[in-house]
């Protein structure tokens, strides 16, 4: 019985740990994305909830490649991925009425949703998606 009750014990106390630990991670992300958003001048995001289809995938990996290639050496310009189902996140989904998968290229207080452009091209079109993110932030950067 006592066996019992101290691996009962032990599994808690791990438990505990690891719920801990999840928690700081998440408030971790939560403050470096905080200090992305305050630092650059551009930060193109791109929301998108648990489950993703293969043009949410799509649309993330060439946004990612797209800032990568361009703007790689520009403090100025960052890429955030956030999963908007996510409590840490839920600030800034409200703020751009994030409901879907969504793209937006962000300067301070102005913004452009480019989720259609993204939805429309980047499994078929990469490239015109690369070009409209590409002319979106150097307007923004020029500003």
């Amino acid at each position: 019985m006592k066996n019992i009750v101290f691996v009962l014990a032990l599994f808690i106390f791990a438990f505990t740990l690891i719920s801990c630990g999840g928690s700081q991670e998440k408030q971790r992300a939560k403050s470096e994305n905080t200090e992305i958003a305050q630092t650059a001048k551009v930060v193109v995001y791109y929301f998108h909830g648990k489950q993703r289809c293969k043009t949410c995938l799509a649309i993330q990996k060439v946004t990612e490649e797209t800032i990568n290639e361009n703007f790689a050496k520009n403090a100025d310009v960052r890429f955030m991925e956030l999963d908007y189902s996510d409590k840490a996140n839920e600030a800034i989904a409200q703020k751009y009425e994030v409901a879907n998968s969504s793209l937006f290229v962000v300067a301070g207080e102005s913004f452009i949703n480019l989720t259609d452009v993204a939805f429309a091209n980047a499994v078929r079109n990469p490239d015109d998606l690369k070009g409209a993110i590409v002319v979106e932030v150097e307007k923004y950067l020029n500003k």
